[in-house]
């Protein structure tokens, strides 16, 4: 999915979630998660297409759009976000302890976090790979280039592991000089203390637009290292969460598969091949009854909405 679909994914949170009436077995999270009129939302402290704040503390992003999505599903109100900086070392101590409900924060998925963190990854929201940047001036176009260079990285990451096996199978004893916050990783890299910056190829993008005196000066190198599946998780323990959470990924992707809301309505999307089923997807047939009550989220009458809507 692209950053610039990130309304259109966003959009269909309402429609989609229509999932709660409340159920006959309402999990731990959900039911604190009514009670204080909040989704605590674990977000990155600044990588702006996926989590920023402006100066009056108004956060924007891909990952932010999610917690809204989440919001809107289980309180009606996209708006009942708390929102959770946190940087890479601290996210999953975070949702383990219960000081957040989900974690959006450009999250990789990967077997050993699956296996070991006590979380469960609710879907991918956002398919990256793990890149180079460099300077203009130092005329590198190739990782394969990169022999013996200094490169910034961050603690805490797949990043950090995927170079150094990336630097030893291409024998190119690269050097890594690393830092525990984004933050600093991004200062040591524009003033010249490493000659390569290395993390997700959409967040060099971010950080070269945000940080760099001229973007211009500084190129992506076109080399994927890794395979990057990004998404939310929450705490493993609590199914009727865990669904709720998934449905609002499978929804959101289903409506931008759906292009909704769009040009067209409901009614002329449900008479296109397989609107009718779409729509009962969402929550929005017209019959008495329909699959989401069993996750007690309520459903929504009339046009479908936009989360942000709420």
């Amino acid at each position: 999915m692209k950053l610039s679909k990130l309304s259109t994914l966003a959009a269909a949170a309402a429609a989609v979630v229509t999932l709660t009436a409340t159920p006959a077995h309402a999990g731990k999270t959900i039911d604190a998660i009514k009670a204080r009129g909040q989704v605590i939302c674990g977000v990155n402290p600044s990588l702006p297409g996926f989590a920023a704040a402006d100066s009056q503390g108004n956060w924007t992003g891909f990952d932010v759009d999610f917690c809204k999505a989440v919001a809107a599903t289980v309180l009606n109100d996209a708006t009942k976000v708390k929102w959770t900086p946190l940087n890479a070392s601290q996210r999953f101590a975070a949702l383990q302890a219960g000081e957040i409900d989900v974690l959006s924060r450009n999250t990789t998925w990967t077997l050993t976090r699956d296996a070991s963190l006590g979380l469960n990854f609710t879907g991918v929201t956002y398919y990256d790979g793990q890149g180079f940047m460099v300077t203009k001036k130092s005329k590198i176009t190739s990782a394969k280039q990169l022999k013996g260079a200094t490169v910034c990285v961050q603690s805490g990451t797949t990043t950090e592991k995927n170079l150094a096996d990336y630097s030893k199978a291409m024998k190119l004893n690269m050097k890594p000089v690393v830092f525990e916050t984004q933050e600093a990783t991004n200062k040591a890299y524009f003033t010249g203390r490493c000659q390569v910056y290395t993390t997700d190829a959409s967040g060099l993008a971010s950080v070269r637009n945000k940080e760099a005196t001229n973007p211009d000066d500084h190129l992506i190198l076109p080399d994927l290292i890794s395979k990057e599946p990004l998404g939310p998780s929450v705490r493993r323990g609590d199914d009727e969460w865990f669904a709720i959470v998934k449905w609002v990924v499978f929804a959101l992707i289903e409506a931008e598969e759906w292009h909704h809301p769009g040009q067209c309505g409901p009614d002329e999307v449900q008479h296109r091949p397989g609107g009718a089923a779409y729509f009962g997807y969402l929550g929005r047939h017209r019959q008495a009854a329909w699959p989401g009550q069993r996750m007690g989220l309520p459903r929504h009458q009339g046009r479908g909405q936009l989360w942000r809507d709420f």
